[in-house]
């Protein structure tokens, strides 16, 4: 345990909630977005702390994905989701050699990462308020090879770089008017297909690092408690009671972290 003096009691709780509104999240309650962000903006080393955080993240989302996927494992509507792969893994495979690997074609900073992952939050709310707009412009429609090939590869090329691949999916599943349930229960498989499909670059990359590893094992516990918790509020609250605060959280986490790119 001696690699954890380099983290404080106030490091580890802030790193453990980012964990627990992720595995929040991960059960069904939409808070994960404000993790990364608030994750970033408490990381000890803030020198690289936006690539370190988003290559902590990728194995504790395996985890959560894993776990989620046990609470959810009779609701997920596989057929759906076999139109997004091919797209998904041509979208990883792009944005890490283009953006993420040591010899990418366009070099990403710590700053202008995290100036991509402040502006993707910043997107996240608009798409958030606009949402109802949006939905009452689409009509209800099923899955297509075209369609899959759009959000795949959104999917994956916003995942790769910053795990922010939510609204993507939103925007894929919701056109499609899935029941609660199976909503949450398609979204969790293909996160966890495309997690797992990442961690290969990552590893190949060095972006998952021994030290990382070694704190998730010292917050595990953190996992099945936030995943559980989602699932719980998910089948006992209203989320609307909630949202506005969630999305107010973020916008400012993304704004912060935006102010910071530019220090």
């Amino acid at each position: 345990m001696e690699f954890l003096t380099q983290y404080t009691a106030v490091d580890l709780f802030w790193i453990g909630l980012c964990l627990f509104l992720t595995g929040m999240s991960k059960g069904g309650f939409p808070v994960g977005a404000i993790a990364l962000p608030i994750l970033i903006l408490v990381w000890p080393a803030q020198a690289h702390a936006a690539r370190a955080a988003v290559g902590f993240m990728l194995p504790m989302l395996c985890l959560m994905d894993l776990v989620a996927l046990i609470f959810y494992r009779k609701h997920v509507l596989w057929g759906r989701l076999i139109y997004l792969m091919p797209a998904t893994l041509l979208g990883v495979a792009a944005a890490s050699v283009l953006f993420v690997s040591d010899t990418a074609v366009i070099s990403v900073s710590d700053q202008a990462l995290k100036l991509l992952i402040g502006l993707l939050g910043i997107i996240f709310v608009l798409y958030f308020a606009a949402k109802k707009w949006i939905l009452n412009h689409i009509h209800a429609s099923q899955p297509t090879w075209g369609k899959g090939a759009v959000f795949g590869i959104g999917a994956g090329v916003t995942s790769t770089l910053a795990h922010a691949a939510g609204p993507v999916m939103q925007m894929y599943l919701l056109p499609q008017q899935l029941e609660k349930k199976k909503f949450a229960g398609t979204s969790c498989a293909y996160f966890w297909m495309l997690n797992l499909i990442k961690v290969i670059p990552f590893t190949m990359m060095g972006r998952i690092q021994p030290e990382g590893l070694k704190l998730g094992a010292v917050l595990l516990p953190v996992i099945p408690l936030g995943v559980a918790f989602g699932w719980w509020l998910t089948h006992r609250t209203e989320q609307k009671h909630y949202t506005v605060l969630i999305y107010a959280v973020l916008l400012i986490t993304s704004v912060t972290l935006i102010l910071k790119a530019f220090q």
